[in-house]
């Protein structure tokens, strides 16, 4: 799952985009484990979710390579945008060629 947070604790207004692997038996269940990961091992005071999440189906044939929570990307962008603004410049701009359920 890649999960979008606003980072409030720096001096400048900041976003960090952050990869997940999640297992799970549907596209809702892994939307509903990446949000309870995310709250549990992530968020903070100074660090929020924006709500943005976007999953991508792994093939993973021996099963046994990939687990919850192990982070496969992580990006920090300085940005004064407000979050609405950061989500439609950089990550749903309506452009995406991305399938959703």
């Amino acid at each position: 799952m890649r999960i979008v947070y606003r980072l409030t604790g720096v001096s400048e207004p900041a976003y960090e985009e952050r990869i997940v692997i999640v297992r799970a038996e549907s596209f809702d269940d892994a939307i509903a484990r990446a949000e309870k990961l995310s709250r549990e091992n992530y968020e903070s005071d100074s660090v929020v979710s924006t709500g943005y999440a976007v999953g991508f189906h792994i093939f993973d044939e021996a099963g046994d390579s990939l687990g919850d929570g192990v982070e496969v990307f992580s990006l920090i962008r300085k940005s004064p945008l407000t979050t609405p603004e950061y989500l439609d410049r950089f990550h749903d701009t309506g452009n995406e060629c991305a399938a959703t359920q």
